[in-house]
């Protein structure tokens, strides 16, 4: 049950209803927000309720052991989070690491086969699989006390605004929008709106347009392709994933918002950075957030010398390509950013021993914008790319300068440039739909979200394609 299907807005709507009804039980209301996102998540897969619900008992049983200092408190979180990564390692890289195996023994002459297992990655994994890790090191830290409810732990790994694809709250985030029934109004309706409303236009419009019209024929075969229109492609796929994976987060908060529930912000215009470093910043922001506070600073982050700093950078962004996808194209892609990172950190490092005059020149800012998005968006090739045979083939066909000309829909262009603009001026657009709707009758109001609604319904493809996250 995607977010953009009408079958999804039918339960959003009798969910919504019945949220706001059952807030005088807290009880009731906090049973039906996990049966709300039970149903959701087996949609998918009755199968996966099993795997969700075994996880989170774990999870809520080693929280209250390393609160209770049961045994030994490190032994306990040792084990939560070994157990953790071993549940998401056998669903989503057994596979990877198989072939892996066999390939290296092979290299050394030991022939080996390991057994080949039909398994199904438990969709949204990755992301509660964070969750769950987070909660027991906070606990343990003594940021948030482990909490006595299982029903209020369930409800935070499951629920369904946040499941699929982030953004990765956290406990301390979460668990306090639940007390007493949680928030007794909608605060910031038109706000919440107006995500929804960017979050469709993003998916329907813009992302599926572009890869349904550019980027997917072009990534699949680089050869039929101009070196032109393989560089468009390029960049239009940069539009893309952020245009599908913002979209994605523009919706959960939004629909999460209309439940009553804050949520983090996960993007904040990550393409007008300057350098590699603010990317990743504005970037999946809880994703960095969680991987700057329970991978880089436990390996010491900057605390023990500039080259344990850059060792710590690579690993961590090794990491993020690994989480992304179990295959080496992925890794390379981590890999290839960690080495900018690293680079970028060792400019600033020089730059704070050899202080030299500030300058504010704008071209000397839009030519880093320039490098950063061009680097960002060549990165871009490995991620999106079926394998690294695959990203090689396009780099190869983008270098080649082919004689013949190719002709580009002139509407292909226009959603492209539209793409940009709705990129550059985001907020803007934002605050200005926000706006409006504050200032029309509530009649008038209604009538702009039914037609706004079925609008982008209509200029969305006949077929979408599923959002880019949902595979990791």
């Amino acid at each position: 049950m995607p977010f953009p299907t009408f079958e999804f807005f039918a339960f959003f709507t009798v969910v919504l209803i019945l949220n706001w009804s059952l807030k005088r039980w807290p009880l009731a209301w906090r049973l039906f927000l996990l049966l709300a996102s039970y149903f959701f998540y087996s949609v998918w897969d009755t199968r996966f309720l099993i795997i969700i619900f075994v996880i989170s008992l774990f999870n809520f049983l080693t929280g209250q052991a390393i609160c209770r200092n049961f045994l030994n408190r490190r032994l306990i979180l040792a084990l939560a989070v070994g157990m953790n990564i071993l549940a998401l390692g056998y669903f989503k890289y057994y596979d990877f690491f198989r072939v892996s195996a066999e390939s290296l023994l092979l290299s050394v002459k030991i022939p080996a086969t390991f057994p080949l297992l039909e398994i199904i990655l438990p969709i949204g994994l990755s992301f509660y699989i964070f969750r769950v890790i987070s909660y027991n090191i906070d606990v343990f830290r003594g940021k948030y006390p482990a909490t006595r409810s299982l029903l209020d732990f369930s409800i935070y790994v499951a629920f369904f605004p946040q499941l699929l694809s982030g953004p990765i709250a956290r406990v301390n985030d979460f668990l306090p929008q639940l007390i007493h029934g949680g928030a007794r109004k909608i605060e910031n309706a038109y706000e919440s709106f107006t995500l929804i409303f960017l979050g469709l236009f993003k998916k329907l419009v813009l992302s599926s347009y572009l890869a349904a019209n550019i980027t997917d024929d072009v990534f699949a075969v680089p050869e039929n392709h101009t070196s032109l229109v393989i560089l468009l492609a390029v960049f239009a796929y940069s539009l893309v994933i952020y245009f599908d994976f913002s979209g994605y987060s523009d919706l959960a908060i939004g629909f999460a918002g209309l439940m009553g529930f804050k949520s983090p912000t996960n993007f904040d215009r990550p393409y007008l950075s300057l350098n590699i470093q603010d990317f990743w910043r504005r970037w999946h922001i809880t994703l960095s957030g969680w991987i700057r506070d329970y991978v880089y600073i436990p390996l010491g982050g900057n605390q023990k010398g500039v080259i344990r700093k850059y060792f710590n950078l690579m690993v961590i962004m090794l990491i993020i390509g690994l989480w992304h996808g179990a295959a080496g194209h992925f890794v390379v892609w981590g890999g290839i950013n960690g080495v900018a990172l690293v680079v970028n950190h060792i400019s600033r490092d020089r730059k704070k021993n050899n202080p030299a005059p500030r300058t504010e020149k704008k071209l000397l800012k839009i030519f880093w914008w320039f490098i950063t998005f061009s680097f960002v968006s060549f990165s871009w090739i490995f991620f999106r790319s079926d394998g690294m045979a695959g990203a090689f083939n396009l780099i190869k066909n983008l270098l080649i300068c082919p004689k013949n000309y190719e002709q580009i829909k002139l509407l292909t262009l226009v959603v492209l440039v539209a793409g940009f603009f709705v990129f550059l001026f985001e907020k803007q657009i934002s605050k200005a739909l926000t706006v409006f709707q504050q200032k029309i009758s509530l009649t008038l109001w209604l009538a702009f979200v039914l037609a706004v609604v079925l609008l982008l319904f209509k200029l969305s493809p006949d077929i979408l394609p599923p959002f880019i996250y949902f595979s990791f």
